[in-house]
């Protein structure tokens, strides 16, 4: 609401102006009211006004001394005056120095100062949409010189420039000392897997769109589904506040946790290093737990060793000594995690090993490899070396049992996936999850995957997405309710990722579909 300030050494007048006008209705408020221009100037210097009713000739400081000094203070107020017929000269002056108008005292109408009160509120939202325009022309602007300078870092990044031009990235605070951040999503596949990757998407450009409204300076790339790559000035390392700030933001708003990679570097040519880097800080999240933010300088040697270059292979043969003596899994293990646990090499070479032992581990027991590939993905999966030990020693116990139940015949299999079918469209719109209907048809979640997967050639999340799209679609177009209501009814928890994957699947808008859909209708009936 616009604030009006009344001032008149004649408490009739100011009583009278109050009681003129349904001031709520008209969408303002009159906040205060003085009896002189001294006493109205004190409150302007406190707080901001829009509307100013003035009396011409007041003791201490008149109506037009105050008009010239509030204005000095608020340029865009809106200022009545209240003059007597001998008041003419400072009228002249006063519309001079920019008032919206004069009402005579002795002849004073509600309708006259309603008219002009009007005049003053349709001038100060022209006024607002003008700058709102102008402000969000410019942040357009600004967004898309960011965005256009995104596009040539990830270029330098995949292209693998070690020395691009300071014409082709004009970025002065580059030539200083940087950070460059790269961040994980933890338990991706965890979301993926509940929420699907559209969601991800979705979320992380939400992400994206939040960094570059909250910081003047920087670039921030979606570089894989699940992470992003930050670059931003590290003044008295301001760097290592801001990521422990958006983490903490990201947590809050969204209960979401990110691991984050931190290295500083210095000149437009030390990008690509940058990134390498923190991407290299980031994957310490493997042996040291998710969540934190991990650091690196050329003195470590995380990850230096490859399984290529090691002059030396480990020797694994007492590993599968034990294996093959049915020994406990966990003391094959721990043989593993004391080799391992030293993290001279990078997480994806301990995850390869982990396959092979794993492989080398089924030719013991001469057992069917047709799962080995799926098996695999799960330990590559795994964002820790916990996850992924707790994972291998599933795996390893399960050798020498069957992997997939004994169906008797092919009637028995198809029960099983049309109960989980039946159950899954009983509760699609509720908050059904992979686990849940797992343990409905007694199969654990990872082979449940597979198993429906195998059945319906689709994942688990796209199915239930898929339901939720089809009765979205029969709810717009039978009914005229919210769109927030159809997304809710049809299972989905957030309306701006609903309306996003709806076009995405539809090439539609919820609002476009139910209009044409409606339309069709209607003329048929």
């Amino acid at each position: 609401m616009y604030r009006v300030l009344i001032v008149d050494d004649e408490p009739i007048i100011r009583k009278g102006i109050s009681a003129f006008i349904d001031w709520e209705n008209e969408g303002v408020t009159v906040e205060d009211q003085y009896a002189n221009g001294a006493e109205a100037l004190a409150a302007l210097k406190n707080r901001s006004y829009d509307i100013l009713i003035t009396d011409i000739k007041m003791p201490l400081t008149n109506g037009i001394e105050l008009m010239k000094q509030a204005l000095e203070l608020y340029p865009w107020l809106k200022v009545i005056l209240i003059s007597s017929y001998s008041d003419f000269e400072y009228v002249k002056e006063g519309l001079k120095l920019g008032a919206v108008d004069y009402l005579l005292k002795l002849t004073l109408k509600k309708e006259d100062l309603l008219a002009v009160l009007r005049r003053c509120i349709s001038m100060l939202e022209e006024e607002r949409k003008k700058d709102s325009e102008l402000n969000y022309y410019q942040q357009g602007a600004i967004y898309l010189e960011r965005k256009s300078n995104e596009q040539k870092i990830k270029r330098l990044i995949v292209q693998e420039e070690t020395s691009p031009s300071s014409t082709d990235l004009a970025l002065p605070w580059l030539e200083n000392s940087y950070a460059c951040v790269y961040l994980m999503l933890d338990k991706a596949e965890e979301w993926k897997e509940n929420h699907g990757y559209l969601y991800m998407q979705y979320i992380f450009e939400e992400w994206q769109k939040l960094f570059y409204e909250k910081t003047e300076e920087g670039a921030a790339l979606i570089v894989e589904e699940s992470c992003m790559f930050l670059i931003l000035p590290d003044h008295e390392r301001e760097a290592e506040r801001v990521i422990h700030g958006w983490k903490q933001a990201l947590k809050k708003q969204w209960g979401i946790s990110m691991s984050a990679g931190l290295v500083t570097e210095q000149g437009i040519g030390s990008i690509l290093n940058g990134f390498a880097n923190s991407r290299s800080a980031c994957e310490k999240r493997f042996f040291k737990g998710l969540g934190g933010v991990y650091y690196m300088n050329s003195s470590e040697t995380y990850g230096k060793k490859t399984l290529m270059d090691k002059k030396e292979q480990h020797n694994w043969t007492p590993f599968f000594e034990m294996i093959r003596n049915g020994d406990p899994v966990s003391s094959a293990i721990d043989y593993a995690l004391d080799y391992w646990k030293d993290e001279s090499l990078n997480s994806e070479d301990v995850k390869q090993e982990a396959c092979n032992l794993l492989t080398g581990a089924y030719r013991l027991h001469a057992e069917a490899e047709s799962l080995l590939p799926e098996q695999h993905n799960l330990l590559y999966r795994a964002e820790t070396l916990e996850q992924m030990v707790s994972i291998l020693i599933s795996q390893l116990e399960e050798i020498g049992k069957p992997f997939m139940p004994k169906l008797s015949d092919k009637g028995y299999d198809e029960e099983l996936i049309t109960k989980a079918l039946d159950y899954i469209a009983a509760r699609y719109t509720e908050n059904l999850t992979l686990q849940s209907v797992a343990d409905v048809v007694h199969l654990s979640k990872s082979y449940f995957s597979l198993y429906f997967k195998k059945h319906t050639n689709r994942n688990f999340v796209d199915y239930l997405i898929e339901l939720r799209i089809r009765e979205a679609k029969r709810l717009l177009a039978e009914n005229e309710s919210r769109i927030y209501d159809v997304a809710a009814a049809a299972g989905f928890k957030d309306v701006k990722y609903f309306s996003k994957v709806f076009k995405k699947i539809t090439g539609l808008t919820p609002l476009e579909y139910r209009e044409k859909h409606q339309t069709a209708r209607s003329s048929i009936d």
